[in-house]
Parts: C-alpha cells; structure tokens; sequence
C-alpha cells in the first residue's frame, strides 16, 4: 500500500516539509579591496523594511496588519494554494489507478445459482402411460467458485459444482399381466456434486509480459510522473510568490518615493507663496507649483491603487479560501530588497538545470512508459501457446426411489393371492449401494473424498495468420521512442536558451542597478544645485519642479532595478530547478510499490 505524506500541505497523503532556515540567497560575495569601492563591490541592503501603508483601499482594514516574511509566504502558498491542490488531487488520482491496476490480482469470489423446470413430452411407452404422456423434470444448480490471475500471466479456478434434481418420469413395466410404474431414475431427488481445479499458464505469449503487468508498470511511472509535476508545480508557484512579493514590495515603496515627491511640490509651493507675499517671486510660479501638487497627488493615488493590485496578486496565490479573513488583511513585507551578486556560470547553471529540471525527469519517465508498450507489444506477436491443467472429483446422493416387485417368502419362494392364484406384488426402495443415500451434503462430501476423481492436461494453441494489430502497436511504439529522442533533444536546447537568458538577465539588471543607482546620486545632485541657483534667483519654479520628477523617477527606477535584479535571481532558480534548494524545501516520499 502507498502511502505518501505532505506535511501541512497534503495532509496524511504525502509529505512537503519546509525546512526552517535563512531565506539569503545562496550566493558567494565578491570580496571588496577598500572602503571608497565598498559601495560597489559588496552586496548590501540599501532600502530598508517597507512601513505599513495606512491609507483607505478597497476591501482592505488598513489597521489589519499581516506582516509576512518572503518565508511566510512560501509556507502559506504551499499550505493553501489551489493550483497545489490540484496538483496534489493528480497525485492522488495517479495512487488510485495503481491501486486499481494491481487489483486485477485480487481473489475473485463467485456464487450463482439457477432453478430450471422442463416438461417434456414423452417419446416411449415405456416411460409413461397413455394417461399422462409427459414428464416434468426440476433442475436446480448452485456453484461457487475461486478464481485469480498470477503474476507470471496465468489463471487459476477452484468450483464446486452442485445440482439437485427431482422428475416424475415413470417406467412403466408388468408383471403377469399387472402393470406397474416406477420412478424412472435411481434417485429421486438426486444430488450431484462436482469439486473442480484449473490452471492456464502461458508458455509463450503473454509469458512475461501481458496487459495486466503492462498496466500495473504503466501506473507506476504514471505515479512517478504525477510526482515530478507536482515538484514542477511547486517550483512555479514558489517563483510566482516571489516575484508577487517584489512586486509588492516595489508598489509600497513606489506611494513612499511618490509621497516624498509630492512633500517636496508641496515645499515648494509654501516657499513661493511666501516670495509672491515678499514680492519677491511672479505670482505665476505659484500657479505652476499648485499645478505640480495636483499632479503629484494624481500620482500617488495611482501608486497606491497599484499597490492593491499587487496585494491581490500575492493574496490569490497564497490564500485558498476565496472567505478567509484575510483577505481583508494590510500585508505589510517584512523583506529588504537585497542585491547579492551570484557566483555562477553558464556551464555550471546548465549542468544543474540538466541534473534537476523536472521536465527532464518527466520525459525518463515517458520513455521507460514507451519501454513497456515495446516489450508488451513485441511479447504480443509471438504465438499463443498456454498449458490447460484440470482436475476433478464427483459425489453422488440421494433419495433411493420405490420399485415394484414380486413379494416372496423368507425361502424366496413368490406369495400368491390364494383367492386368484397371482403373485402379490409390493414396493420397496431400489437397492444401492448406502454411502450414496442422503441430502446434498453426503454427495458434496462423497466429492470431497476423491474417490471418483478425473483429471487432464493439454496445451492450446492459436496464432493469427498476419496478427498485424501486434505489428502495428509495435511499429507505433517505435515511433514514440524516436520522437521521445527528438523531444529531448528539444528539451536539452531549450533549457539551455532559458538558462542563457536568465543569466543574460541578471547581468542586464545588475547593471541596471549600477546605472540607475548612479543617475538617483547625479539626479540628488542635480536638484540642489538648481535649488541653491533657484534661491539666489538663477532659475525658476519650472527647472526645481522637473528636477524634482527627475528625482522622482530616478529613485522609482532605481527601485524597479532592484527588484527586477530579485525577480531575475527567481526566475534564474527556476531554470535551474535550485528554487527548493534555495529555500530549504524538501519534498521526499515513501512509497511501497
């Protein structure tokens, strides 16, 4: 019996234990030379934890806080995501047709019964009498029987046989001119008994293989193939719930940096009020600055409303119950974002994608499948030649019946009727032999005692002239086995384009992050100079404000770098099937197959 356990997750089924443990990536640092170039070479976390966002949204309690780790969310959507569960029924469903192809070998119990009644015309005059030309007979059986397949291919049945049988056909016979009628059978009723033993074993087709074992060995890697999907499965949600996590992430720290350009328009417009009250600035400007409050208060509206767009995201992958609470909860990440340089190249990113992809494991087990139908179908065209072994015994019982006879004497001698001189006739039980007198227990047990047994062997042939069924699912079995190759050589190229481009990913976001870390630094710079020329009179309200969007964007854009970087380390895990690893998840089961 298979018995498979995922903790939490699969509950009593299989087993999915999430190791606690750090969630840092498990990439080397590079080793930095000096303090002036740390900033550059070593990882480090330069945004902190996001604060909660508590402003009004649609369907979310701004004051239900959820705080949730990236590790949280994993466990979560491990624990209650639909598209796991569904993967977990695939598995299920895969144990229950293993189980149903093995049962094909249980013991098959049988009993039957019929009652017959036959009245038939009578063909002799010496079965009856010209006032009844018809007998009736009764006719009931009831059998039981055993039967089971073998594992080597072969059949075996065990019956007992019974029938109780009861007529009132008559002989009809005379004696000196007296006819008289008697039972036309010895027993009446009459009980027979039959044990019975068979045994078919293929010699040659269906020897080592035949349908049954084909299908049991194709459930087996059915369930083995369940299992890689569902690994599969896993890894994608896994990914999924990172990059929705990010995504989150990004979208609350996007309302602080749209909140931090909206204070700075804000400033500004106090700043020019008091310069239009001095005199000292057109009152124009001022309309300028009210117009950029106005437009940055848009922008953060739109900020926020894209933050519940990406909570929802991130909901719907972690929570299954469409009622839970919370639903209505304010997630608050509890993860910085991190940039760790990995320390990992092409050839040995796709070494691990080659030793861990799941696809890979799947297409083994499709071909050991097509490995089955071959064998199967190779078994199917040779003859059909199986050893027929039987052996029986019989009992026999029964009420002995009445015959009629000429009454003699304690010498033998014939009684006569002294009044008419004719022998006197009198009816006794036919004479058989006493261990055949009884009901249908005695002839069951007269069976069992094997005094009347028979038995017999003898082969059976038979084997289609052409037999092209056999040929043609072979040559279609050989057909899948070289497609099978293609498909894996297809494979093996397009894993290795996916973990190109992941690589090629990470680099290109890595120096995205330098650049635009380096344009938020030239952009900072930027606005104070314009706003010390602005405050000494060399610029205008137009030049501080778009600096200040310049400003804005730069730190958006540095921020979307950042998390892009983190997407592209989850999307790098992903093809190289290390995302378990990553995070401490192990998925183990223990079968009895």
């Amino acid at each position: 019996m298979r018995k498979r356990m995922f903790n939490e997750l699969l509950a009593g089924v299989g087993i999915l234990t999430l190791t606690m443990g750090t969630l840092k990536m498990t990439w080397a640092q590079q080793p930095s030379s000096s303090s002036g170039q740390q900033e550059a070479t070593r990882p480090q976390v330069i945004l902190e934890r996001v604060k909660p966002l508590r402003v009004p949204r649609v369907g979310v309690n701004p004051d239900q806080l959820l705080y949730l780790s990236l590790h949280d969310a994993i466990l979560k959507a491990l624990e209650n995501n639909n598209q796991i569960q569904i993967e977990r029924m695939s598995v299920q469903s895969s144990e229950q047709s293993l189980l149903a192809a093995r049962g094909a070998y249980d013991i098959l119990f049988g009993f039957d019964t019929t009652g017959t009644t036959a009245t038939r015309p009578s063909t002799s005059s010496f079965t009856t009498g010209a006032d009844n030309p018809a007998f009736t007979n009764r006719q009931l059986n009831y059998n039981l029987s055993v039967q089971q397949l073998l594992p080597t291919g072969g059949s075996w049945r065990f019956q007992i046989l019974n029938t109780r049988q009861t007529t009132d056909q008559v002989f009809v016979s005379r004696f000196l001119g007296i006819e008289s009628r008697d039972s036309a059978v010895a027993f009446n009723p009459s009980f027979v008994s039959t044990v019975q033993f068979e045994l078919r074993q293929p010699l040659f087709r269906n020897f080592r293989m035949d349908q049954t074992r084909r299908q049991i060995e194709i459930a087996k890697r059915a369930l083995d193939l369940s299992d890689s999907q569902f690994r599969q499965r896993v890894i994608e949600i896994i990914t999924q719930v990172q990059n929705a996590y990010w995504d989150l992430v990004f979208a609350i720290r996007n309302v602080e940096i749209a909140e931090q350009s909206l204070a700075l328009a804000k400033a500004n417009l106090e700043n020019n009020r008091r310069q239009v009250q001095a005199g000292t600035l057109a009152p124009i400007e001022l309309a300028q600055s009210e117009a950029e409050v106005q437009r940055r208060t848009q922008e953060v509206t739109a900020a926020i409303g894209q933050v519940t767009v990406a909570e929802n995201a991130l909901k719907n992958l972690i929570l299954g119950d469409p009622n839970s609470p919370e639903w209505s909860a304010n997630i608050v990440p509890t993860e910085s974002i991190d940039f760790l340089p990995p320390a990992v190249d092409f050839e040995s990113a796709l070494r691990m994608a080659l030793q861990n992809r799941p696809e890979l494991e799947q297409l083994r087990f499709r071909r050991a499948q097509n490995e089955i139908d071959l064998k199967y179908f190779r078994n199917q065209m040779r003859p059909q030649i199986d050893l027929v072994a039987t052996y029986g015994s019989s009992g026999l019982a029964g009420t002995p019946t009445m015959v009629t006879r000429i009454k003699v004497d304690e010498e033998g001698n014939p009684i006569t009727d002294p009044e008419t001189g004719e022998p006197v006739l009198e009816r006794v039980p036919r004479d058989v032999p006493p261990r055949f007198i009884g009901g249908a227990a005695k002839a069951l047990r007269t069976a069992f005692s094997n005094d009347f047994r028979s038995y017999s062997f003898g082969l059976s042939f038979s084997f289609p002239l052409r037999n092209r069924t056999a040929e043609g699912n072979f040559g279609a079995a050989l057909a899948q086995r070289r497609s099978l190759d293609f498909q894996e050589r297809q494979l093996i190229q397009q894993i290795s384009v996916e973990v190109r481009n992941a690589l090629q990913q990470v680099e290109v976001a890595r120096q995205n992050i330098e650049a635009a870390r380096a344009e938020r630094i030239a952009r900072e710079r930027q606005l104070e100079g314009e706003q010390k020329k602005f405050e000494a009179g060399l610029s205008t309200t137009f030049f501080v404000l778009q600096f200040q969007n310049f400003l804005a964007a730069a730190r958006a854009q540095e921020l979307q770098a950042l998390v892009n970087y983190n997407k592209a380390i989850a999307n790098l895990q992903r093809v190289m099937s290390t995302t378990l690893d990553a995070y401490n998840i192990k998925i183990s089961a223990q079968s009895g197959r």
